[in-house]
């Protein structure tokens, strides 16, 4: 077998694990088998890393899958890479998509430019793709948008750019979305409420029972977006389930999920919105034919992958566990979190703290005071668990220096 080779800064040739990879998938065709231990070994070594970042460097900043995308994915991704000349998107996904959360079926015809008709699911390139049609759709001038404080803030900015005013509901103690608070300031010009769950960057998970009373205490003219894209790391099967169910019998409720984070595909760009045909239509009025054939497909076959799903969240959970147990012996407060990442007061300066653990140890982490300016906190992906090891390590010789 041919290997691939690339220039070190040393003017030496190494073999690259990005091309021994690509090779060793034409010449041996060992991802076919969908086989988790041969990626392994054709990505594996000592560095601490995660898939996808040089070697060395632990990024555990922005809630990526560090196990990687689903092997079923990338072997979609190669099987198609010679049709890329041809428009076309799955014709199955949407239909995946809907028996997955239990709404009815509608498949996209075989033209990538037909309508299809009487949609309940739009799926577009990530997330804020349909979030920006969302927001085109609701967040006129003079609409009031109301959201808690602080949070993932995307639809607070498009209010800005769209001329609607964005209402911030500040969290309760311990971070907890004030939903009595968000119901309060309903105005007779309030026309679209966020509730993000679990929120972000609280990791906080809202039972859907409180969020279905929540919803149907409220004018029903008022659009509610629920913002679920970390919900498939939620630790009860029952959670996980989400607010799908809400939206047969609530018209003014869009759910909204992406293939970013349990699926690992963030660099894919695969989002999608669930709520009635009339408010799908809508949608897809102001969104723009993104989608591509690689990733459509892609993201077909993450659906199917059960097992790297379940790995993901393994993964996930027994970090954030790493975690809670790392940082109760280490006297330092965190939020437990039902996402990927956990909160972390370091009851220091933040930047402080940001820059020393990626200027000597190479770790990056979320700077929560940069991001929502909450001094002294950190927000952390929990990775690999080497990267949690090299993080909780780096963590206690910062601590001790600052």
């Amino acid at each position: 077998m041919r290997k691939t080779k690339t220039r070190t800064d040393s003017g030496q040739w190494s073999v690259s694990r990005r091309g021994f990879f690509k090779g060793a998938l034409a010449g041996a065709g060992l991802l076919s088998v969908g086989s988790y231990e041969a990626v392994a070994q054709m990505v594996g070594g000592s560095s601490v890393r995660g898939w996808g970042v040089p070697p060395g460097l632990v990024q555990i900043s922005g809630n990526e899958n560090a196990l990687g995308p689903s092997p079923r994915a990338v072997e979609a991704i190669l099987g198609l890479v010679y049709n890329i000349n041809r428009y076309g998107q799955n014709p199955d996904l949407l239909g995946q998509l809907a028996r997955r959360h239990d709404v009815p079926v509608v498949e996209w015809s075989d033209s990538p430019f037909a309508p299809v008709k009487d949609p309940w699911i739009s799926v577009g390139a990530g997330s804020s793709d349909l979030l920006y049609a969302i927001g085109h759709t609701y967040l006129k001038e003079g609409v009031e948008s109301i959201e808690i404080t602080p949070g993932f803030q995307f639809v607070r900015r498009m209010a800005d750019q769209f001329g609607a005013k964005a209402v911030g509901v500040p969290v309760l103690d311990g971070f907890k979305p004030d939903l009595n608070g968000m119901r309060n300031a309903i105005t007779d010009r309030t026309g679209f409420m966020v509730v993000t769950t679990p929120g972000n960057p609280s990791g906080h998970l809202t039972p859907m029972s409180e969020l279905k009373s929540f919803i149907e205490s409220i004018p029903s003219r008022i659009m509610v977006l629920v913002d679920e894209a970390y919900v498939d790391f939620a630790e009860n099967e029952a959670d996980r389930v989400g607010a799908a169910p809400l939206i047969k019998d609530h018209p003014n409720v869009i759910v909204i999920r992406t293939f970013s984070k349990i699926f690992g595909m963030a660099g894919m760009r695969v989002g999608y919105a669930m709520a009635q045909p009339e408010v799908i239509r809508t949608i897809n009025a102001h969104k723009a034919n993104t989608l591509t054939m690689l990733s459509t497909h892609a993201a077909s076959a993450a659906l199917e992958d059960h097992e790297h799903t379940r790995r993901s969240r393994e993964m996930v959970l027994n970090g954030k566990r790493y975690f809670y147990d790392q940082l109760k012996a280490m006297g330092v407060e965190y939020l437990p979190s039902e996402s990927s990442f956990v909160m972390i007061n370091t009851k220091a300066d933040s930047d402080d703290i940001v820059n020393k653990l990626r200027e000597e140890y190479n770790v990056l982490v979320g700077n929560a005071r940069a991001r929502w300016g909450i001094q002294g906190w950190l927000r952390v992906t929990a990775g690999l668990p080497e990267e949690n090891e090299a993080f909780i390590s780096a963590l206690k010789k910062v601590l001790v220096s600052s």
